[in-house]
């Protein structure tokens, strides 16, 4: 079994599936999330290609709150729409192009990056977004099929302050979680 996350395959980690951190309005859970064979964790996320639960299953799952609170337990079911980010965690992923063969992924019309700055409830994000051809950041944002999408080369910044985090490859950020939006210029 083969786990996929935004054009990125993870080799497994035996059965648990991709680790990963999601971070809520409440806490942050840190576990396993298991993808079907040949879907990426966006996908999963996104209820692609059939609508999917409304809640995401972690395994092993630790979860942490703003008071240093901490419990681990064997399973947490968390709420998709109560999800700020999610980001993958571990040296697991590498990207599509390194793989031998045939890829997975159908033909993708070329793409452009624009720099971000993203205002959620109790962070700030910068990163890049993927754009298709004659798109804009905004025709993401209301693009009403998906709740999720990517944000590449993120910065992580707590506004309560706390440790920032920086060089993220790639975490799923659900759009309607976000407070504002802010395209960066060129630099």
């Amino acid at each position: 079994m083969e786990i996929k996350t935004m054009a990125q395959p993870l080799e497994k980690t035996g059965e648990k599936g991709a680790k990963v951190q999601i971070y809520t309005p409440t806490h942050i859970c840190t576990g396993y999330v298991s993808c079907p064979s040949q879907r990426r964790l966006l996908d999963l996320l996104n209820g692609i290609p059939f609508n999917s639960d409304e809640f995401l299953l972690v395994s092993e799952a630790d979860i942490r709150t703003p008071d240093g609170t901490e419990a681990a337990v064997q399973s947490a079911h968390i709420n998709k729409a109560n999800i700020l980010f999610l980001k993958e965690i571990g040296d697991e992923h590498r990207g599509l192009g390194s793989e031998a063969g045939h890829k997975v992924y159908p033909y993708m019309a070329k793409s452009t990056t624009k720099a971000v700055k993203l205002y959620m409830p109790l962070y700030t994000l910068t990163g890049q977004i993927q754009c298709t051809e004659r798109k804009r950041v905004v025709d993401v944002l209301l693009n009403a099929e998906l709740r999720f999408f990517a944000l590449t080369n993120v910065d992580i910044c707590p506004l309560a302050g706390g440790s920032s985090e920086s060089g993220i490859g790639f975490i799923a950020v659900n759009k309607r979680q976000i407070l504002s939006l802010a395209e960066l210029g060129t630099q």
